[in-house]
């Protein structure tokens, strides 16, 4: 080392550097931490990590877009998936402007609908009064949803910005659904002894473990376990993305049918209809997408759903609390507090959806926005409705209406952005459809269940959109990623495949000299 003055002048910077940001480290975690601490630590620990994360961010990406873990060291609290879209994206950017090989995967007829989206909500929330943080001290808000919906657009250009290399195409499926696996311990992680009970730092405790609801002078609770639904839900996707229907319930594996159908009635826990009605239509879809209604397969699932029926009519009242609440859009004999709980939901979103659609026609031209003014806050803060589902005489009037989170995808589009807002999602909307059809029609043979899958889970999104449930700024990343990892996945938009055209070879022929 004495004989190498290069190496050992490494030494000595690494040492000036290391060592004195060691002391202040350790003199941070000598006091209580606020969140300039935390933001300086989370700095610290991105600069010693940066150069796996400059070599491995995509994958890393996608592992934060189908992750629960949130970043909780900086404001707000956000997913680790919205960082790792601005990170992944910002090093693509840099990775193209370097090399004329890092090619982004262009489809031309996704990009325009996701830059006129961009254009329509930045135009928005410049003429109806920008964007605040409330969690900054500022007197208005709204800048988390503006956040939200930017990096939504922002993460359909992320995972397009390579291809899925051939090799790797399965470990990056896995990767992006598997990833929400340890969604469950948001619900189990409050009840955990200390210090374990602090992974609820990177995954939040769920919100819906003892949900209150009201109807007329009844009040209900219910435990649900909204998480562990999740956990369920992801275990059940890649099954489909993996194996299909047909190999879950036809290639001679009884414990993927076993598996399958367990991880199905353990979604129900969380209490969610939508939960229920999204999976019998995903595994609708997929059935006759596959053509397993020309195979035996069809009788099986006919009588096996009217074994169930069957078994629903007499148990009906005597499943969990959670379990029936889920179920209680079909007519059968539940109890009076699962009830309670499905019709005083379905009650608040009817009154807010009836006093919310007169007011469209004022937003048509120029939109709402997502700003709010501390008038909004007050009125939030006094209680319009916290808890319950409040019987005030003008739902729009309540704080998730003023909050702009109006459980109706139409509503949650025309209302912040108007008309054009409406047209941009519609655009999209059917801009993806196509590339999931094409996609799916022409696909290799070892892509076609993947294929079948995305453009199923894609359908079904969009009936949840118009008839069951939607949000603007969630629905735009939902059907942003489905359209992104379906286009990474088959290297773009596929066509029909041209066979070339081969012109025959003529050979000359000799003439026989005559003598």
């Amino acid at each position: 080392m004495m004989n190498n003055p290069a190496a050992a002048m490494r030494m000595l910077m690494t040492y000036a550097v290391c060592i004195p940001l060691a002391i202040f480290v350790g003199y941070l975690l000598t006091n209580p931490l606020d969140y300039g601490s935390l933001g300086f630590l989370g700095f610290v620990l991105m600069v010693m990590f940066s150069p796996p994360l400059i070599k491995f961010h995509y994958e890393i990406m996608l592992f934060a877009l189908g992750s629960p873990i949130v970043l909780f060291f900086i404001v707000m609290r956000p997913p680790m998936g919205q960082a790792m879209v601005l990170v992944s994206l910002t090093i693509a950017i840099v990775e193209r402007t370097l090399s004329r090989r890092r090619r982004f995967v262009n489809v031309p007829s996704m990009t325009w609908p996701m830059f006129f989206i961009l254009a329509v909500v930045i135009l928005t929330m410049e003429l109806t009064g920008g964007m605040g943080f409330h969690s900054f001290g500022s007197s208005g808000g709204g800048g988390r949803k503006y956040i939200v919906l930017f990096v939504s657009i922002l993460t359909y250009f992320a995972i397009t910005s390579r291809p899925f290399p051939p090799e790797n195409r399965n470990f990056y499926i896995a990767l992006y659904f598997l990833a929400g696996l340890p969604s469950f311990i948001g619900d189990i992680g409050p009840y955990l002894p200390s210090p374990l009970n602090y992974v609820n730092l990177l995954i939040p405790p769920s919100l819906d473990a003892s949900a209150i609801h009201v109807l007329g002078d009844v009040q209900t609770t219910i435990s649900r376990f909204g998480a562990v639904s999740t956990t369920m839900g992801v275990l059940t996707s890649f099954m489909l993305v993996k194996w299909g229907l047909r190999g879950i319930f036809m290639g001679n594996r009884l414990w993927r049918t076993v598996a399958f159908i367990a991880c199905a009635l353990l979604s129900l826990v969380g209490g969610y209809r939508s939960t229920a009605v999204g999976l019998l239509l995903i595994i609708g879809v997929m059935f006759f997408m596959e053509g397993l209604h020309r195979t035996r397969l069809l009788g099986v699932f006919l009588f096996g759903f009217i074994f169930m029926g069957a078994l629903l009519v007499p148990l009906s009242n005597k499943l969990p609390m959670n379990v029936q609440r889920s179920l209680t859009f079909l007519p059968l004999n539940w109890s009076a507090e699962a009830i309670i709980q499905a019709e005083g939901s379905s009650e608040w979103r009817l009154r807010i959806w009836r006093d919310l659609w007169p007011k469209v026609p004022q937003y048509l031209l120029l939109g709402k926005g997502y700003a709010m003014s501390a008038e909004d806050y007050q009125s939030i803060g006094e209680g319009v409705f916290a808890g319950g589902y409040a019987a005030a005489m003008d739902a729009s009037q309540e704080a998730l209406a003023i909050s702009a989170d109006y459980h109706n995808g139409p509503l949650s589009a025309l209302i912040p952005f108007g008309i054009w807002g409406a047209i941009g999602f519609l655009w999209m909307m059917f801009a993806g459809l196509r590339v999931l059809y094409r996609n799916h029609k022409y696909s290799e043979p070892e892509l076609r269940t993947v294929n079948a899958f995305f453009m199923g889970t894609y359908i079904v999104q969009i009936l949840t959109f118009f008839f069951i449930f939607g949000a603007f700024q969630d629905d735009v990343g939902k059907f942003a990623r489905v359209i992104g990892i379906s286009i990474a996945l088959n290297g773009g938009l596929l066509g029909p495949k041209v066979n070339p055209v081969v012109i025959p070879r003529i050979k000359p022929q000799r003439i026989p000299v005559t003598a």
